[in-house]
Formats: C-alpha cells, structure tokens, sequence
C-alpha cells in the first residue's frame, strides 16, 4: 500500500480524470457531492469550495496503491474501507470526497478525491501530510496484513534448493488459499488437501492455553509462519481471517439485499434497487444509466409516483428544474405527474422565497381540469390514474410551460 499525494486547483480536470476511463473506473465510496451526472458532481465541489474563496489549491487527490498479490482480498468494499480509514488516519475527515477505483494496471490503485474545504468552512490540514502519510500506511498494511513490498513473485524458482525450494512452494499455496478462508481450521484444513501440516502452537505448550504462533510443514521441513513470509505471522494471519470473515458477511448483506430488490419493478428495462424505491417514494428523482426504450438505449433520471405506477424518463435535463404551474411553482416533474393524473406531495416554492419549500397534496380531480386541487394531508382514495396504451414515457426535451391560471 503506497500513497502519492497532490493537491490542485480545478475539480473539473480532476473528476473528468478520475471517472472518464472507459470501462476502466468506478465509484466505490462518497459523501456529500451530488452523483447525477458528472457536471453536478463538479458542481457539487465547486459549491463547498466559495466557502474560501481566498483559497485556491483546495482540491486535494491522493492515491493508493496495492500489490498484487493482494488482489484476491481487494473487493470494492474492503477498498473502500481502506479508503475511509485512510482518510480518518490523515485528518481528511467532514469533507466531501469520492474514491474511485481504476482497473488499468496490474496493480489494484484507488483514487481519493476531496475537498480541502470542509462542510464548517476550515481546511484539512496539510502539514507534514507525506511524512504522515508514510506511517499511516506503514500501520495500515501491518493491521490487514497487506504486503509491504515487491514480496517472492520474482524468484527464480528453478535455482532455488531445499530447504528454500520448499518454503517457497508454502508461502505461494498459503498465498493463494488464503483470501478464500474465514477461519484458522479452515486454513488448515484447505493446506492439509495439499500435502502441508499446519500445526498452532499454544502457550507452555498446553492445548489449554492460547494460541501464540503456527508452524508450516511440507516434505519433513518445518517452518514458522513468519519465516515464510512476515504477513503470515500468527498476529497478522488472524487479522486477514477477521477482515475475509467480515468481507463475506457483507457480501452475503448485498447477496440478500439483491435477491429482496429481484421484488421491485423492472423500469426501461432497469430493475430498481431498494435505495431506488425509497428514493421515489419520498418524491425524488433518480439517475439511471443503460435504459431502454423503443430499441434505443440511454442515460436519464427516472421519475415515478409514489406507488411506482408508470415511469417517465428525462434525458437532457433535470426533472428537478423549477417552473410556474397555477400558483405555484413547482418542480417539473411535479407538474408532469399531475398532469398524469396522480396524487402527488408536491415540492413548493413557498411565500417568502428565501429557498423554503412546503409539500402539499396537489391532484386533478378530472383529466380534463385546469386546476388542481390541494390538501395538506393525504386525502387520496383508491384511484385508477388515466389510461395510457404505453408502460412508459420519455421526455426527450424541455419545454416551457405558462400553465393553467386558477
């Protein structure tokens, strides 16, 4: 684990860097930056960092990267949590950030992107940070056992002789089985399969007691766990079996929480997450990409009531966007369901502007009304919403809209 750290003055340069690597990157972690599009992602930053306008350098970006031979134990979510860790180690902490995983190179690297304008206006301190940054990577690689550097990939093994021979072919199959473990018996039980013993020696050598270290045997030669590598010490090989315990545990999570979304509607051919369905529900839009319509496909924001009726997709522009519908305005695609024939807790623009809003209940009682009416508390009844012969609309363009006067 090694980082390289910068600092810079356009967010846009370094987004665009970060995430325009076709099919080469992906977000894996952020916190307070909108994550529609690109532009408001940029937008986003740019807004946190006129907190400090004197400042100009505010854009902070750090790398990690990885050995390889740690790549079997580097999901997006151990990352992630290296990640954040990182950044909690470092200072970089009540800021806005994302990391970014590429998959370009041979060896696993993320990027940190952040704002060294914080959400109470101070700056992430900088002093001393690659001193800093050394040691906290130093402590992090001996916590998860990450290898410290280029390790035994680049031996020569046809000079190497016994009992050198041996030992190497330990460390590469306790290596490979590794990541693949969540206990110490299993450990074992996986190196018995192939010709090595492993013995766990306990304290006083009473069976009783603790366990203080492990022992390796293959072909009649012994060796101590840290004399084939030192990340397979007795300490360390404990803590990769915590991590690819904790690791499964969150991937059987995500296992379940996908066969529970296999439940949610499929929308222009895109099934919806849970985050989805409560995202639509509590009345806001969200951006998919790889829609399909009419044979096409493309990126948008997915509008829906909040039974999830019938979808309409924007493309172009932001559903969000406010405009004048009778006496108030609203955000379009408030407008566009009532007009749809649903009951919908509207976003408002209230008296006083200031950038309060209200949610009232506003519905059309006929589709052929010019008015809506409006009710502070969910007064709907069972309604069948207008007929329409298509499962969907796209509204490819804005339009603009006086509306009907009340």
């Amino acid at each position: 684990m090694i980082a390289k750290i910068v600092t810079g003055k356009s967010f846009g340069g370094a987004v665009r860097y970060l995430l325009e690597k076709s099919g080469h990157a992906r977000m894996i972690d952020s916190d307070g930056v909108e994550l529609f599009n690109i532009r408001s992602l940029i937008d986003s930053f740019n807004f946190q960092r006129k907190a400090r306008p004197e400042k100009t350098e505010v854009v902070g970006h750090i790398s990690l990267a990885f050995h390889k031979d740690d790549t079997p134990r580097l999901t997006d979510g151990f990352m992630a949590g290296l990640a954040r860790e990182y950044m909690q180690r470092m200072g970089i902490t009540d800021t806005q950030y994302i990391v970014v995983r590429h998959t370009d190179t041979e060896h696993p690297h993320l990027h940190i992107l952040y704002n060294r304008v914080k959400y109470d206006t101070k700056l992430v301190r900088s002093h001393n940070e690659r001193i800093r940054s050394v040691a906290v990577c130093k402590a992090m690689k001996q916590k998860y056992g990450l290898t410290f550097s280029e390790g035994k990939e680049n031996v020569k093994i046809e000079r190497l002789h016994n009992p050198d021979k041996v030992k190497y072919a330990v460390y590469e199959a306790v290596k490979a089985i590794l990541p693949y473990c969540v206990s110490l018996p299993e450990l074992a039980e996986r190196l018995q399969d192939i010709g090595i013993e492993t013995t766990f020696i306990h304290r006083g050598g009473d069976p009783a007691k603790g366990i203080q270290g492990i022992t390796f045997t293959k072909e009649n030669l012994t060796f101590k766990a840290s004399q084939v590598d030192r990340k397979f010490s007795y300490a360390n090989l404990c803590k990769i079996i915590e991590a690819n315990r904790a690791e499964r545990e969150r991937q059987e999570i995500e296992r379940h929480k996908q066969e529970h979304s296999t439940q949610n509607p499929i929308i222009f051919g895109v099934r919806l997450t849970d985050e989805y369905v409560e995202q639509i529900k509590d009345g806001q839009p969200v951006y998919l990409e790889g829609m399909q319509y009419d044979g096409k496909t493309f990126d948008g924001y997915l509008v829906m009531d909040d039974n999830l009726t019938r979808g309409r997709a924007y493309v172009g522009h932001d559903p969000r966007e406010w405009v004048v519908y009778g006496k108030y305005t609203m955000r379009r695609m408030d407008r566009d369901l009532i007009k749809g024939g649903f009951v919908v807790r509207a976003f408002v623009q209230w008296w006083g502007g200031h950038g309060q809003t209200a949610r009232p209940y506003l519905w059309q009682e006929n589709p052929s009304d010019e008015t809506y009416q409006e009710s502070w508390d969910d007064q709907r009844k069972p309604r069948t919403p207008r007929q329409d012969t298509k499962q969907g609309k796209i509204v490819s363009s804005p339009k603009k809209s006086k509306g009907p006067k009340l």
